[in-house]
């Protein structure tokens, strides 16, 4: 297996673990989110700073411009996204959240030379078609109680769209960049959770179980996954592999209760794929 194909396999297995995300993050609503992100990142930094110590790699500086601002994009990232749950249902947060594949595409050919040419978009495009229909007709209909919710989500979608981007092309390679990261991050949530006054209750056994599940996998031990993905797999492949998620994620909180089957989820799991199909036979080699 080649490099790139070994960092695009890495990626999709970052995806794979994201597709939890949703009901993870719906099982943490209750909890404040500043603190939860504070100690998943805590956990994340954990992971990687014990494979540093085993093979001897170094820290990046903590005053670096290029970590500051990924440290800063991947904690507004998160509150974003766990702040949503506080405001609208589930499942449609979850997969408005999930248009950050189109995001990634977009945004990295304006201002990050991805060069996914009329393929990335229109995959970009058929895969937004099939989250649209995921979050269906009742599940989309815009209340105003829900603005806020879905505004967050789909901010967190361009937050992590320009994050990934922004590591694809990162300076600092490797595991001690995103050790860095994640002690940024955590020092920073925790920060705004002691300011902020968020309110604290003592955490039960099921709440530290699905702290250390989201650290352990989605918002945590991912980001190393998903970061050797951007810097040596396919990024455009992976942002379209990256609508595979809600499918998962969806099927997932349904299974959960957190929602109801319905006929689009199977159109949607039509369009997404297609989208995949339409950038592999377009593509053109980009990292």
């Amino acid at each position: 297996m080649s490099d790139a194909a070994r960092g695009t396999a890495l990626g999709a297995l970052a995806i794979l673990s994201w597709g939890t995300l949703g009901a993870l993050g719906a099982s943490s609503a209750n909890l404040a989110p500043n603190l939860v992100l504070g100690l998943c990142f805590g956990i994340a930094a954990g992971i990687g700073g014990v494979l540093c110590l085993c093979r001897g790699i170094r820290l990046t500086p903590l005053w670096s411009t290029e970590t500051l601002v990924s440290a800063m994009l991947l904690t507004v990232y998160h509150l974003s996204y766990l702040e949503a749950f506080h405001h609208a249902a589930a499942i449609p947060v979850s997969l408005i959240n999930y248009l950050w594949p189109a995001c990634l595409i977009v945004i990295g050919n304006l201002f990050f030379r991805l060069n996914s040419g009329w393929p990335g978009y229109l995959g970009a495009a058929t895969g937004f078609v099939g989250v649209a229909l995921l979050i269906g007709r009742d599940g989309f209909t815009l209340k105003a109680s829900d603005a806020t919710g879905y505004g967050l989500a789909f901010l967190g979608a361009v937050f992590w769209g320009t994050y990934s981007n922004l590591r694809r092309r990162a300076r600092f390679d490797g595991i001690g960049s995103m050790v860095t990261i994640c002690v940024l991050s955590a020092a920073l949530c925790l920060f705004v959770s002691a300011v902020s006054g968020e309110d604290f209750t003592p955490l039960t056994s099921r709440d530290l179980l699905v702290i250390l599940l989201l650290g352990l996998g989605p918002a945590g031990g991912a980001f190393f996954l998903w970061d050797i993905g951007m810097r040596r797999g396919s990024a455009t492949l992976l942002s379209i592999l990256g609508y595979s998620a809600p499918v998962l994620s969806t099927v997932l909180m349904v299974a959960l209760g957190l929602g109801s089957p319905s006929w689009n989820m199977v159109a949607a799991v039509l369009l997404i794929t297609l989208g995949g199909v339409i950038v592999q036979g377009g593509q053109r080699g980009t990292p």
